[in-house]
């Protein structure tokens, strides 16, 4: 079996660092995203650059010299270390200072020894864009201001499938939703995108969610984890329920069973079982994600919660649950 290096450990080590952060900050505060790769990554940031402008709702315009008829011209007018910057001083051309200020160059690399898109971040750096670069190994260059996000992996297969899983963290961190298959129409988008209003200092989507707990809530989970597979059916009312919801927000089923740890059934995630269960009983169409996230959220409806109000009754209510059982 092909060596992927654990790519959901290292995904997710990726996302906790400080590095991303800093990177997800930048992200979400830029307007104008100039995405850049090298060799096979020239085909992931082209893919990066359409999806981080589809997805974003109308507030990210990304773009990337994907074109050969571009690159050839470029690097037949400059040489090869310097197409890059020739492309950016074009787009850029009619930029104000301001406008630069909220532009962010994205290079992703895998040798990190990638001079074009190195000098093009050198450039963009000492004209007072933002700068950012997704690597496997750490470049040697001193590039001022740059967010340097390591991967850590040794293959290019594993690289260039983790630069790609990025730029939907990207997307996500950003408060856009990354749509399920089959649900990535405009209007789809538009509906999951859709913002009645957020709190000061939140994301656009804490408003339009709606989390729900699989087990006990919309399946009937009688038998507990039993083994692995989902065998009840729904709980009685659900389908309702999940209709009037999903008219007014988006639902997101929360479940134990999306965790990443959790082992395949039947050759299968429990994501996939849960998608599964969920259109062998026609409730699919309901559901805009199936996560093991809590997700962001105006209500949470949960078998196992406790509503909180002050930590007394909370306890309270906890001890008197514990008597019953």
């Amino acid at each position: 079996m092909l060596n992927i290096e654990n790519l959901s450990s290292k995904f997710a080590e990726v996302v906790e660092s400080k590095e991303w952060r800093e990177l997800q900050e930048k992200y979400n505060m830029c307007d104008d995203i100039y995405v850049l790769g090298h060799g096979g990554n020239m085909g992931i940031a082209d893919h990066t650059a359409v999806d981080m402008t589809r997805l974003s709702n109308g507030t990210k315009n990304a773009m990337c010299p994907g074109s050969a008829v571009v690159a050839t011209s470029l690097i037949n007018d400059t040489d090869f270390d310097q197409w890059m910057v020739a492309w950016l001083k074009q787009r850029t051309s009619t930029r104000t200072n301001e406008q630069m200020s909220k532009s962010l160059v994205y290079g992703i690399s895998s040798s990190g020894r990638s001079k074009d898109i190195n000098k093009a971040l050198q450039w963009a750096t000492e004209n007072g864009m933002q700068v950012s670069l997704i690597t496997a190994v750490p470049i040697i260059e001193e590039i001022a201001n740059l967010s340097q996000v390591v991967l850590g992996v040794d293959y290019y297969h594993t690289a260039e499938c983790l630069s790609l899983l990025l730029q939907y963290q990207l997307t996500h961190g950003s408060g856009k939703e990354c749509p399920p298959i089959g649900k990535n129409t405009p209007d789809e988008l538009e509906r999951l995108n859709w913002n009645k209003g957020i709190r000061k200092h939140s994301y656009p989507d804490e408003e339009i969610n709606i989390g729900v707990d699989f087990d006990g809530v919309i399946h009937q989970c009688s038998k507990g984890y039993h083994d692995g597979t989902i065998y009840d059916p729904p709980v009685e009312g659900a389908a309702s329920a999940l209709k009037a919801l999903a008219d007014n927000y988006n639902v997101i089923v929360y479940t134990c069973k999306a965790r990443a740890d959790r082992g395949l059934v039947n050759g299968k995630t429990g994501t996939q079982l849960v998608w599964a269960w969920l259109k062998e009983n026609n409730l699919e169409k309901y559901v805009s994600k199936v996560t093991a996230e809590k997700p962001r959220a105006r209500f949470y409806i949960d078998d196992k919660s406790i509503e909180f109000t002050n930590w007394e009754t909370t306890m309270n209510r906890i001890l008197n649950k514990e008597d019953k059982q």
